[in-house]
């Protein structure tokens, strides 16, 4: 009696265990990562991406800054704002120059940034590296 107790005790505590690293790993993949510089990389799909992407993080706010430079031909601009993440979809706003605010579908896999999102009536799927 005392030995299937103390299995049962055992098999509790094994599966509690399995469970709770399983919850933690989701917990994990589920936060996106994207403070840093990312560039461009040339396997990108769509010309009009932006060129550069700078991520910052602000612990005080929801939104967090970020700058991007589009660049066509031999012009830069660059676009300063915000950003909000939710799960893996970023809501950008520019705040100068000002521009309507939208949303990129990310997916981040290892060092590859993967963006999808729509720019100045353009579709683009754009994909950046760690600078």
């Amino acid at each position: 009696m005392k030995s299937s107790i103390a299995g049962t005790i055992a098999v509790f505590s094994v599966v509690s265990l399995l469970v709770g690293c399983n919850n933690a790993k989701k917990t994990e993949a589920e936060e996106l990562k994207l403070e840093g510089d990312w560039k461009l990389t040339g396997g990108s799909k769509a010309s009009g991406c932006f060129s550069e992407m700078k991520f910052f993080e602000n612990p005080e706010s929801n939104k967090d800054p970020l700058y991007v430079h589009e660049t066509t031909g031999d012009l830069t601009k660059t676009w300063y704002g915000e950003y909000e993440k939710a799960e893996n979809d970023i809501r950008v706003i520019f705040n100068e120059p000002k521009a309507e605010p939208f949303i990129m579908a990310a997916d981040r896999n290892g060092n590859e940034l993967k963006l999808s999102y729509e720019w100045k009536s353009a579709n683009l799927v754009c994909s950046y590296q760690p600078e």
